[in-house]
């Protein structure tokens, strides 16, 4: 009977309630589609857009309150050492002086006090990654402990995907011989994804991974992609890849009951690649971008967004309920 209660820490419990009462505004971008404590996947092939729309939620992060932002901490984990802070602050700049109406003086001393809020790990390995979010709660308590972290960003969560494969074949190929029936070994990426759920149970951070799109779903475009991370966190009403698995790669597999959920998935791609559209569109240069929004269900919204060397902006939205199952 005392095993059917439901039990929590208190600091789960904390953050829970203060989650409920102080939901920050959603990212300028995407309105009120995601806030705080939800879990997004970025996922788009190259240059699709996936670094230049996280370099504006983080921006909506760090902004101050009265720039229309969280006043938050924004922790970015750089997976392939390529995060480009002068781009960031040329956003930011550009953010304060075209819709905060702010000289250059004045923006660029609210993008000095911004960007305090920001902090960058660069993890060399996905083990490293994982060590760094078990001990990210202790950092932010020491170093910003009068301050909530609004994000927490990797990018890209599929850089360190061949050496990890690499190991993970390796230990398959040693385990297959000697594992036990029903074990499973624990990869890097699962260490990396119990620690991030951590984290997020005690925080309710606005989680987002940004991922590579290497195999389409189908032919039509924009269409979602075959996700190669496993394990991986996916949408609850969306069947795991893992069932499709062979049994021994199974073994290294956690039980998708242990694994974090995702709250929504976003799919970018370029809109050369949609075939209902005529040319690809680059005038007073301006690029256009094709967005898939999915959250729980199978509804999609789908945007269209201009993104300039200044900008991003939503162009077009519309509601797909069957193009993208």
């Amino acid at each position: 009977m005392l095993a059917d209660i439901h039990t929590e820490s208190l600091a789960e419990l904390l953050a829970q309630v203060y989650s409920e009462q102080v939901t920050p505004n959603g990212p300028h971008i995407l309105g009120s589609s995601l806030g705080r404590g939800d879990i997004v996947e970025i996922q788009g092939g190259p240059s699709s857009g996936k670094t230049h729309l996280l370099f504006h939620l983080i921006i909506d992060c760090i902004l101050p309150s009265q720039h229309a932002g969280w006043a938050d901490v924004a922790v970015v984990f750089d997976m392939d050492h390529s995060f480009n802070i002068i781009r960031l602050n040329h956003l930011l700049l550009s953010r304060l002086t075209r819709a905060g109406g702010l000289n250059a003086s004045a923006a660029e001393s609210v993008a000095q006090q911004s960007l305090k809020r920001l902090l960058i790990f660069k993890p060399s390995s996905t083990l490293e990654l994982a060590a760094t979010l078990s001990h990210l709660a202790r950092h932010h308590s020491s170093q910003f402990s009068r301050q909530k972290i609004g994000i927490v960003a990797i990018d890209s969560v599929s850089s360190r995907y061949w050496p990890d494969r690499f190991v993970a074949e390796q230990m398959r190929s040693s385990l297959t011989s000697h594992i036990q029936p029903g074990s499973k070994h624990v990869t890097s990426l699962h260490h990396m994804l119990l620690a991030l759920e951590s984290f997020s149970r005690t925080h309710r951070p606005l989680i987002i991974m940004t991922n590579w799109g290497l195999h389409s779903l189908n032919n039509s475009a924009p269409s979602f992609y075959r996700q190669h991370l496993q394990p991986f966190p996916t949408l609850p009403s969306l069947r795991l890849a893992q069932s499709n698995q062979s049994t021994e790669i199974n073994m290294l597999l956690p039980h998708p009951k242990s694994m974090p959920s995702l709250t929504s998935h976003i799919t970018l791609q370029n809109i050369d690649t949609d075939v209902r559209c005529n040319s690809f569109e680059t005038q007073g240069g301006l690029v256009q971008f094709a967005m898939l929004l999915r959250k729980s269900g199978s509804s999609v919204v789908k945007f269209t967004l201009s993104i300039s060397d200044d900008d991003i902006s939503v162009i077009d939205q519309s509601m797909c309920t069957t193009l993208y199952q």
